[in-house]
Protein backbone atom coordinates (compact mmCIF):
# COMPACT_ATOMS: atom_id res chain seq x y z
CA UNK A 1 0.00 0.00 0.00
CA UNK A 2 0.63 3.56 -0.51
CA UNK A 3 1.61 6.06 2.30
CA UNK A 4 -1.22 8.38 2.89
CA UNK A 5 1.08 11.09 1.86
CA UNK A 6 1.29 9.60 -1.97
CA UNK A 7 -2.77 9.21 -1.87
CA UNK A 8 -3.00 12.24 -0.74
CA UNK A 9 -1.34 13.72 -3.99
CA UNK A 10 -4.26 11.62 -6.23
CA UNK A 11 -7.18 12.02 -4.50
CA UNK A 12 -8.94 15.10 -5.97
CA UNK A 13 -9.51 18.19 -3.73
CA UNK A 14 -12.54 19.44 -2.81
CA UNK A 15 -13.05 22.96 -5.37
CA UNK A 16 -12.57 25.71 -3.61
CA UNK A 17 -15.03 27.63 -5.48
CA UNK A 18 -18.24 28.47 -3.89
CA UNK A 19 -21.47 29.61 -5.80
CA UNK A 20 -21.16 32.85 -3.86
CA UNK A 21 -17.84 33.24 -4.84
CA UNK A 22 -18.73 35.48 -8.20
CA UNK A 23 -22.10 36.60 -6.51
CA UNK A 24 -22.11 40.67 -7.48
CA UNK A 25 -24.59 41.52 -4.62
CA UNK A 26 -22.38 44.08 -2.19
CA UNK A 27 -21.74 42.49 1.18
CA UNK A 28 -22.35 44.57 4.08
CA UNK A 29 -18.69 45.68 5.22
CA UNK A 30 -17.30 46.35 8.98
CA UNK A 31 -18.15 49.85 8.49
CA UNK A 32 -21.62 49.66 7.37
CA UNK A 33 -22.58 47.38 10.53
CA UNK A 34 -20.62 49.82 12.86
CA UNK A 35 -22.81 52.77 11.19
CA UNK A 36 -25.63 50.67 11.32
CA UNK A 37 -25.34 49.98 14.98
CA UNK A 38 -24.95 53.65 15.42
CA UNK A 39 -28.10 54.68 13.87
CA UNK A 40 -30.13 52.14 15.37
CA UNK A 41 -28.61 53.97 18.86
CA UNK A 42 -29.84 57.28 17.78
CA UNK A 43 -32.65 55.97 16.79
CA UNK A 44 -33.34 55.00 19.70
CA UNK A 45 -32.90 57.58 21.86
CA UNK A 46 -35.32 59.59 18.99
CA UNK A 47 -37.68 57.16 19.86
CA UNK A 48 -37.64 57.69 23.96
CA UNK A 49 -37.85 61.82 22.69
CA UNK A 50 -40.91 61.22 20.88
CA UNK A 51 -42.52 58.99 23.82
CA UNK A 52 -42.17 61.37 26.36
CA UNK A 53 -42.11 64.90 24.43
CA UNK A 54 -45.76 64.84 24.78
CA UNK A 55 -45.73 65.52 28.34
CA UNK A 56 -42.68 68.29 28.78
CA UNK A 57 -42.29 71.79 27.01
CA UNK A 58 -40.18 71.04 24.07
CA UNK A 59 -36.81 72.99 25.71
CA UNK A 60 -37.16 70.57 28.42
CA UNK A 61 -33.71 69.96 30.28
CA UNK A 62 -34.59 66.45 30.62
CA UNK A 63 -34.78 65.85 26.84
CA UNK A 64 -31.33 67.16 26.12
CA UNK A 65 -29.31 64.14 27.24
CA UNK A 66 -31.35 61.98 24.60
CA UNK A 67 -31.22 64.95 22.05
CA UNK A 68 -26.99 65.18 22.20
CA UNK A 69 -27.40 60.77 22.50
CA UNK A 70 -29.35 60.64 18.85
CA UNK A 71 -26.98 63.55 17.42
CA UNK A 72 -23.78 62.58 18.16
CA UNK A 73 -24.52 58.68 17.30
CA UNK A 74 -25.74 59.82 13.63
CA UNK A 75 -22.68 61.91 13.81
CA UNK A 76 -20.24 58.72 14.64
CA UNK A 77 -22.38 57.15 11.78
CA UNK A 78 -21.36 59.37 9.20
CA UNK A 79 -17.92 59.16 10.43
CA UNK A 80 -18.23 55.08 10.50
CA UNK A 81 -19.35 56.04 6.81
CA UNK A 82 -19.76 58.88 4.53
CA UNK A 83 -22.33 57.42 2.28
CA UNK A 84 -25.26 56.09 4.55
CA UNK A 85 -27.67 57.95 3.56
CA UNK A 86 -30.10 56.98 6.90
CA UNK A 87 -28.42 58.85 9.12
CA UNK A 88 -27.72 61.65 6.59
CA UNK A 89 -31.75 61.93 6.88
CA UNK A 90 -31.70 61.13 10.54
CA UNK A 91 -29.51 64.04 11.34
CA UNK A 92 -30.92 66.30 9.14
CA UNK A 93 -34.73 65.53 10.96
CA UNK A 94 -33.10 65.69 14.25
CA UNK A 95 -31.88 69.42 13.31
CA UNK A 96 -35.08 70.32 11.60
CA UNK A 97 -38.05 68.93 13.81
CA UNK A 98 -35.83 68.99 17.57
CA UNK A 99 -34.43 71.46 19.78
CA UNK A 100 -31.46 69.68 19.91
CA UNK A 101 -28.22 71.85 21.18
CA UNK A 102 -26.53 73.42 18.28
CA UNK A 103 -29.48 72.75 15.93
CA UNK A 104 -28.79 74.48 12.45
CA UNK A 105 -31.52 74.97 9.47
CA UNK A 106 -29.09 75.57 6.86
CA UNK A 107 -26.91 71.97 7.95
CA UNK A 108 -30.20 70.05 8.33
CA UNK A 109 -31.13 71.32 4.76
CA UNK A 110 -28.28 70.61 3.07
CA UNK A 111 -27.87 67.03 4.74
CA UNK A 112 -31.43 66.23 3.83
CA UNK A 113 -30.98 67.48 0.29
CA UNK A 114 -27.57 65.66 -0.04
CA UNK A 115 -29.80 62.34 1.35
CA UNK A 116 -32.19 62.83 -1.48
CA UNK A 117 -29.84 63.20 -3.65
CA UNK A 118 -27.80 59.54 -3.03
CA UNK A 119 -31.06 57.92 -3.51
CA UNK A 120 -32.81 57.48 0.50
CA UNK A 121 -36.51 57.62 -0.30
CA UNK A 122 -37.81 59.16 3.07
CA UNK A 123 -35.18 61.89 2.24
CA UNK A 124 -36.57 62.40 -1.12
CA UNK A 125 -40.02 62.43 0.33
CA UNK A 126 -39.39 65.14 3.12
CA UNK A 127 -37.83 67.42 0.74
CA UNK A 128 -40.54 67.65 -1.55
CA UNK A 129 -42.58 67.90 1.01
CA UNK A 130 -40.36 70.99 2.54
CA UNK A 131 -40.37 72.83 -0.76
CA UNK A 132 -43.93 72.26 -1.47
CA UNK A 133 -44.99 73.41 1.94
CA UNK A 134 -43.10 75.91 3.50
CA UNK A 135 -41.84 78.12 0.98
CA UNK A 136 -44.65 80.14 0.12
CA UNK A 137 -42.89 82.99 -1.69
CA UNK A 138 -40.43 80.63 -3.56
CA UNK A 139 -42.05 78.65 -6.41
CA UNK A 140 -40.26 75.34 -6.24
CA UNK A 141 -43.03 73.29 -7.16
CA UNK A 142 -41.43 71.71 -10.19
CA UNK A 143 -38.24 70.53 -7.90
CA UNK A 144 -41.01 69.46 -5.33
CA UNK A 145 -43.05 67.11 -7.53
CA UNK A 146 -39.32 65.98 -8.60
CA UNK A 147 -38.34 64.65 -5.22
CA UNK A 148 -41.73 63.32 -4.69
CA UNK A 149 -41.82 60.97 -7.49
CA UNK A 150 -38.37 60.20 -7.78
CA UNK A 151 -39.97 59.10 -3.94
CA UNK A 152 -42.64 57.03 -4.90
CA UNK A 153 -40.78 55.54 -8.01
CA UNK A 154 -37.95 54.30 -5.72
CA UNK A 155 -41.05 52.99 -3.04
CA UNK A 156 -42.63 51.62 -5.74
CA UNK A 157 -39.83 49.71 -7.34
CA UNK A 158 -39.29 48.65 -3.66
CA UNK A 159 -42.22 47.23 -2.98
CA UNK A 160 -42.07 45.31 -6.83
CA UNK A 161 -38.95 43.75 -5.92
CA UNK A 162 -39.92 42.52 -2.41
CA UNK A 163 -43.62 41.43 -2.89
CA UNK A 164 -44.04 40.66 -6.08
Amino acid sequence: MLPRALLAKFIPKPSTFSRFQFSQQRGLHSRNKKAMEFIAKGWNALKEVDRVIDYCELNDRRLIPLLNTAKENFELALEADNTNTHARYWLSRLHMKYHVPGANKAVAAALLVEAADMGDADAQYALGCHLRVENDDVHSDQQAFYYLEKAVDQMLFTFWVLYI
